[in-house]
């Protein structure tokens, strides 16, 4: 009997809920939602980028955000995890984040957006998603794209998540950051 071949990480897919790791023939074969725990992240993280630098920790505001574990792996990707949460993970506003920055991963797994939008991309990319939201940014302009509820878009009292884009001025992509809540605290 021939043993299967081992699926070939080729695609990680940050999105509003979470992500998923797709292989070469476009099989999903890792995927973890914000809330889900560390080991689950770690894992899929892992399985497409290789081990995690050792993890730091990045303190809350004692208020609106939590202490963050911080892991970093090979081409700009971090992902934080809340830790010494006081509810459960699916309780909290934001228990888990990915962030991607330029240059972005290279090698054989890319990144993107449920959108289609790259580390590197362009601006044009971006507006051409019609983007329901935008703000200044130390690094540029902040684009919030795939919200989970687009209706609350805009409202003060109310937050969806979704995926931040930011473009720097010379219109180029320098950062992908998932969940990006629609309103700010």
């Amino acid at each position: 009997m021939t043993a299967e071949p081992e699926a070939v990480p080729a695609e990680v897919v940050i999105g509003n809920r979470g992500v998923q790791l797709y292989d070469s023939t476009g099989a999903e074969i890792g995927a973890f939602a914000w809330a889900d725990e560390t080991a689950t992240a770690l894992a899929v993280l892992e399985q497409a980028f290789g081990a995690a630098s050792p993890p730091t920790i990045t303190p809350g505001d004692g208020t609106h955000f939590a202490d963050y574990q911080v892991y970093a792996f090979a081409g700009g990707v971090t992902y934080y995890t809340a830790i010494n949460l006081e509810k459960p993970r699916a309780e909290y506003h934001l228990p888990s984040s990915v962030v991607v920055e330029a240059p972005g991963p290279t090698g054989r797994v890319t990144v993107r957006t449920t959108d289609g939008v790259r580390v590197g991309g362009t601006l044009a990319e971006v507006l051409a998603l019609s983007p329901p939201d935008s703000r200044p940014h130390s690094l540029g302009t902040l684009y919030l794209v795939d919200p989970v509820d687009p209706s609350l878009i805009g409202n003060p009292e109310e937050s969806t998540d979704t995926v931040g884009v930011i473009v720097n001025g010379s219109g180029s992509v320098v950062r992908i950051s998932a969940p990006y809540e629609s309103n700010s605290l």
